[in-house]
């Protein structure tokens, strides 16, 4: 029982680092109860150990999916509760596989390195499949609050700073349980020069060009009432009077989260006219979303407005899997096909194309930091990240995803600009740093100066390369292993 205790312990402690508990430093230790467990099991055991471990984990960060599909999805509670237990499970399998591989390792003298190399494989694994990825709240997202320490992430993105934390929890448990002084006085090391490095880059970030005054709004419009004929004349009216306050205070460039517009932009022509009107009215430049229909296929897109003409759009390219599609459809759609109703089945667009220099990600993208390389790489020179997390209410999503977008910020060094319906929308810095928010289930506009950046990175330049030498320690030391043992 007192291993089982400790298991769930370690999956308690991964929990509480990540909003909306946002207690950070312990994820510098949540493996040590974990790693104390792998010493003298055997591999079964410790996979066991290593699942109980990450469905606790997975448990307390995700806890509002089953709520979504009640609420949102046309589905009973019971069965929305066992989809969600189907997740928790499949997730809690990289778990235990990291206790399984990091029992192996733990005696090595290269455990330092190993050990954090696995799991820097397996969140390089989450990012990519099934269905295109599921990389939530990858342990690097729990030093958000850290920020001197994220500036590395320009180097090897989220996964860098994941490697790093599983780092200080080996240092630490080879120092409580063996004594060992070195690896402790390493990982100390490094972590003491990756802060020193990023207090120092935060102040001398990339060449900035022209300033540009940019406004983000939100209206706080309920998801339940979002999609109602009558609701749109109020939402335009909403959006309107904030832009109109925006413009005012001398924004050149106004965003509004993803589907602002509840209704066919430029097909439904009862509505259409107002969003034009107010365009043409203006100067500034006015993002705005709404779903579109092309050739028999929906798309969720933004477009850019510019004096009452189409400056441009982009179509979301990486959609939701059960909330804006349904994989296999042929097979679930009998079962689940009721948690596309609120948004609809869409197709997804096949290229990333900057808006100008202008780089959007909808809503669930921002979480994919190859889709903000390929923007940058494009010519993106600042960043949108427009959303509708009205879905999630006051749980804990919309802090989660607030954080992990600000992280497409470090990594690329540009400014991000993240208007949501109904919270938490934002103007990120290039350092990660909230520089303006309005916050959840509040109706306002926010302004500030962003300027286009046009340096590229070495994450932009070459993607999660360093990440992936890092997984290969590892497997690089088992094949060793492995040919030592046959030629022995």
């Amino acid at each position: 029982m007192r291993r089982i205790i400790l298991a769930l312990t370690a999956g308690v402690l991964y929990a509480v680092a990540f909003p909306t508990y946002n207690l950070w430093p312990l994820a510098w230790v949540w493996a040590y109860p974990l790693l104390y467990l792998l010493e003298g099991t055997r591999p079964a055991e410790r996979f066991l150990y290593g699942m109980a471990s990450g469905f606790v984990a997975w448990a307390g960060i995700l806890y509002w999916i089953a709520y979504v599909m009640e609420t949102y999805g046309g589905m009973g509670l019971f069965p929305a509760a066992l989809l969600l237990f189907a997740l928790l499970l499949f997730l809690s399998l990289y778990f235990g596989v990291f206790a399984w591989a990091a029992g192996g390792l733990i005696r090595s003298r290269w455990a330092l390195l190993t050990i954090p190399g696995v799991w820097v494989l397996l969140e390089l694994l989450r990012s990519y499949v099934p269905f295109s990825g599921f990389p939530w709240m990858l342990a690097g997202y729990s030093q958000f609050t850290f920020t001197p320490l994220i500036q590395i992430a320009e180097f090897g993105g989220v996964y860098l700073i994941s490697g790093v934390v599983l780092m200080g929890n080996v240092a630490l448990y080879q120092f409580i349980q063996r004594r060992e002084y070195v690896p402790l006085l390493v990982a100390g090391i490094l972590v003491a020069a990756c802060t020193l490095w990023g207090a120092w880059r935060m102040e001398n970030l990339p060449a900035q060009g022209e300033p540009l005054k940019a406004a983000v709004v939100q209206a706080n419009v309920p998801q339940d009432q979002k999609w109602n004929p009558e609701m749109v004349m109020p939402t335009i009216d909403t959006y309107e009077r904030l832009t109109v306050i925006a413009v005012e205070q001398g924004a050149g460039l106004v965003v509004w989260p993803e589907t602002s517009c509840p209704f066919y932009l430029f097909r439904q022509w009862e509505y259409t006219p107002r969003i034009m009107d107010l365009s043409r009215s203006h100067d500034a430049r006015i993002l705005v979303g709404s779903p579109a229909l092309e050739d028999g296929r929906h798309y969720n897109r933004m477009w850019l407005l510019e004096k009452g003409k189409i400056g441009g759009s982009y179509d979301k390219v990486h959609l939701v899997p059960f909330g804006e599609y349904l994989p296999l459809a042929h097979l679930i759609e009998p079962y689940f096909g009721n948690l596309t109703v609120g948004v609809g089945n869409f197709s997804a667009a096949e290229e990333v194309e900057p808006i100008g220099d202008m780089g959007v990600l909808i809503c669930f993208e921002s979480v994919f930091p190859g889709l903000t390389r390929d923007l940058c790489n494009a010519g993106a020179t600042y960043l949108v990240n427009a959303s509708n997390d009205a879905w999630f209410k006051t749980w804990a999503t919309p802090e989660q995803h607030l954080r992990m977008a600000s992280f497409r910020a470090v990594e690329s060094r540009r400014w991000l600009l993240r208007p949501v319906n109904h919270g938490i929308s934002a103007i990120i810095s290039p350092a990660g740093e909230v520089v303006k928010e309005i916050g959840l289930l509040e109706e306002g506009v926010v302004l500030a100066d962003i300027a286009p950046i046009k340096a590229r990175t070495f994450y932009t330049g070459f993607g999660p390369v360093l990440a992936f030498l890092w997984a290969g320690i590892p497997l690089i030391a088992a094949l060793t292993r492995r040919m030592r043992g046959v030629k022995g």
